[in-house]
């Protein structure tokens, strides 16, 4: 990777690195990464280009350190043992971005804050003083650290605002201190740092701040382990320039300083520095028409297995239609479409009905013509533990729209594993409306993974699988459902249960409108990005089942109704990537059956339904920010992914289906996936600017962009 130099006295710097320090993933737990990001406006604070994440500039250093920088891509170490690593930023020319370049015996110990200019190094100590220490080289950083004869004493004001600030930063002789929201700089002098002055207020939030160089400072609103807003401020005095220039920056940050500021050259895309033009990219391919219907989305299909994976063989399939529960919690049964047994592979099959009856018919017309259903699957193992499976899945009639059809012919069904039907089913969950009206349960519903992952800021999980079980008021589960009074039941063969099951009855206990990403565009450099959803619901949702004590994801319906109304948005960048969310209503059911001798068992369903507006509500929002998947990631992308928007000219994905969003929403306390079929009606577009001294590169996240790539990228 190519990157920008430091600041040197003869030139000043049109960008600058910023580092962030943070935990790294799985396994990591004893380290922690170390990621470059270039501000490649840092004098404008980020308004005329970004601050980008440089792909493949990372490293690591252990946990338990303390971590800042001194200019002159110097990035300084102190460790718990007492010494002090001073590394080299050599990602310039082609080098790590951690190169040691010595190791000192630290002349402190253990301090409780520290940073530094480059040639001064600051120490809060254990006494609540600030020491100072000087580095004999700070342009390569193998000179000497040396202990300065100026120290400020603990009743210094100084030293006193120093231990009680949320973060501390300098550039040249100005020292900036951070405090519940203000601002505060302090210059030094050869008797310490003056009184200071308020250079901003009113940052509420802030809680991390650094400086590229003299006139601008950022702000982020996260600590060193959470997701957080970056802002910008620039002038004198300082005023508020960009209010969001990244989202989603988690680690502390610091910055590589320059000590000066230049305006970024106004036709440059970063990162190009060195990349040249590719010859062999193809430019971007005129609209197709929209893929032909399939043939076969008249067919409901799946695969039920024991909780080992082996097939579940031999046992009977009763499929019923679930969109035909009314709202108002009258329990009704639900209509069967039929019913057949699973092959020894654990497969099975049944085709939609001819005539379907009157209440399906008229639930599949408001769903756009999609019929939507629960397949179960139910017996017992040799040592009598009830047994059950449950799958949801979709199908269109051949006299169904085209893109119904294609739509419903997208979503390919996943084996569905069987669960012990447990006592404490449904534990605890409201047993009517009337209980659920005021939702006491909200409150224990945001403490679970699934609500905490759709809190956060960037979307972390893009198509990675979920969970498939999930826990509503709490993390994921680590207990083993298939544990039944100390035996394993996952291996099991499985049985028929004597006398079969009863047809189900279904009624709605609890409902509410959640808002559910379903597409997201972007725009790097010049470009304009732009997202429609208009006129109908064309989307696919998971939806989840409780059969024990927690969530399983059961499978995925199709929503197809009209809207009669435009959502999305149109022409936004230069720089800019969001996932857009609708309005949907679920429904938390609850559904009993009877099966042999086993009794009356219950099981709980949340489910997707209808486009539906909140009373004052909006008709759709942005969900996560998404520019870190654009920019610098180009380079890694597949190069038969690769095209280029000519300039002043578009592109739009209008055919196929866009990947599955895993994180799409958390209803109820459960996170689901969601994915939306393209057409004339939904599109994800990009608009080329005019500027032509670099192509506009695009590509797509899992095919070529004339392929199936689900979504594409932006460089």
């Amino acid at each position: 990777m190519i990157s920008p130099p430091s600041a040197s006295a003869a030139e000043c710097a049109s960008s600058v690195a910023t580092y962030v320090v943070g935990r790294t993933g799985s396994g990591g737990w004893l380290k922690r990464s170390v990621t470059k990001y270039v501000d490649w406006d840092p004098q404008g604070g980020g308004t005329a280009a970004p601050l980008s994440e440089s792909a493949d500039a990372t490293g690591t250093l252990p946990l338990f350190s303390k971590v800042f920088t001194g200019g002159n891509g110097l990035i300084y170490e102190s460790t718990n043992d007492d010494k002090l690593n001073v590394y080299k930023d050599e990602t310039a020319t082609g080098g790590p971005l951690l190169k040691l370049v010595k190791t000192h015996i630290a002349p402190w110990k253990r301090p409780v804050k520290i940073w530094s200019n480059g040639p001064t190094i600051y120490v809060v100590n254990h006494e609540g003083g600030i020491d100072l220490y000087t580095q004999s080289d700070p342009v390569n950083g193998t000179g000497t650290v040396v202990k300065a004869r100026l120290a400020i004493p603990a009743t210094d004001t100084a030293a006193v605002q120093a231990v009680a600030a949320d973060d501390i930063w300098m550039v040249g002789s100005q020292v900036y201190m951070l405090t519940q929201g203000t601002v505060r700089a302090w210059t030094r002098t050869v008797a310490g740092l003056t009184l200071p002055r308020v250079a901003a207020s009113g940052l509420t939030g802030a809680v991390q701040g650094w400086s590229p160089g003299p006139g601008t400072f950022y702000t982020t609103s996260n600590g060193e382990e959470d997701e957080g807003i970056v802002k910008s401020y620039t002038g004198s005095p300082f005023a508020l320039a960009n209010d969001e220039v990244m989202t989603g920056m988690a680690g502390q940050v610091m910055a590589d300083t320059a000590s000066c500021l230049a305006a970024p050259d106004a036709d440059a895309k970063p990162f190009s520095a060195g990349i040249g033009e590719e010859a062999d990219i193809p430019a971007a391919p005129a609209e197709e028409a929209e893929t032909p219907a399939p043939s076969d989305a008249a067919v409901f299909s799946g695969t039920f297995t024991r909780g080992d994976g082996a097939p579940a063989g031999g046992l009977p399939v009763r499929l019923e239609a679930t969109d035909v529960v009314p709202e108002n919690g009258t329990a009704v049964t639900l209509p069967t479409l039929g019913e057949t047994v699973t092959a020894a592979d654990g497969t099975w099959s049944i085709p939609l009905p001819a005539t379907l009856a009157p209440e399906v018919a008229q639930a599949a017309a408001e769903n756009g013509g999609t019929v939507n259903a629960v397949a179960t699957v139910a017996g017992t193992t040799t040592s009598g533990v009830a047994m059950t499976g449950v799958a949801h899945l979709s199908a269109a009639p051949a006299t169904a729209a085209p893109a119904a059809r294609a739509q419903t012919a997208a979503v390919t069904a996943e084996p569905a594993a069987m669960e012990p039907v447990l006592a404490t089913s449904g534990a605890d969950e409201p047993t009517s409306l009337s209980d659920s009206t005021a939702n006491p349960r909200d409150a224990l519903y945001a403490q679970s993974w699934g609500s905490k992952l759709e809190a956060g800021l960037v979307d972390t999980v893009r198509d990675a699988p979920l969970p498939k079980r999930q826990d509503a008021t709490g993390d994921l589960p680590n207990d083993d459902p298939y544990i039944v009074g100390g035996v394993n039941t996952a291996s099991m063969a499985i049985v028929p249960m004597d006398g079969g099951c009863d047809r189900t009855k279904s009624e709605v206990i609890d409902k509410k409108i959640y808002y559910t990403t379903v597409g997201e565009a972007h725009a790097y450099w010049d470009a304009k990005a732009t997202f429609d959803y208009d006129n109908k619901v064309s989307s696919q949702v998971e939806t989840a089942s409780k059969v024990g004590s927690k969530w399983t994801i059961t499978g995925t319906l199709t929503l197809g109704s009209a809207i009669g109304s435009s959502t999305g948005y149109s022409n936004k960048g230069p720089y800019y990537a969001k996932q857009w969310k609708i309005p949907l209503q679920y429904t938390k059911t609850k559904e009993t059956w009877q099966c042999g001798g086993k009794g009356k068992m219950t099981r709980y369903v949340i489910k997707p339904g209808k486009y539906t507006v909140p009373s004052g509500g909006a008709t759709g929002k942005y969900g996560k920010d998404v520019r870190n998947l654009d920019g610098a990631r180009y380079l890694k992308s597949p190069k038969k992914n690769r095209a280029y928007v000519t300039a002043g000219s578009y592109f739009q994905l209008s055919k196929n289906s866009s990947i599955k969003w895993s994180g799409a929403v958390s209803a109820f306390g459960v996170s689901l996936g969601g994915a939306t079929t393209y057409d004339k009606d939904h599109r994800q577009r990009i608009t080329a600017g005019n500027r032509t001294n670099s192509k506009h590169y695009i590509w797509g996240a899992k095919d070529r962009v004339s392929g199936k790539p689900g979504v594409f990228y932006s460089y």
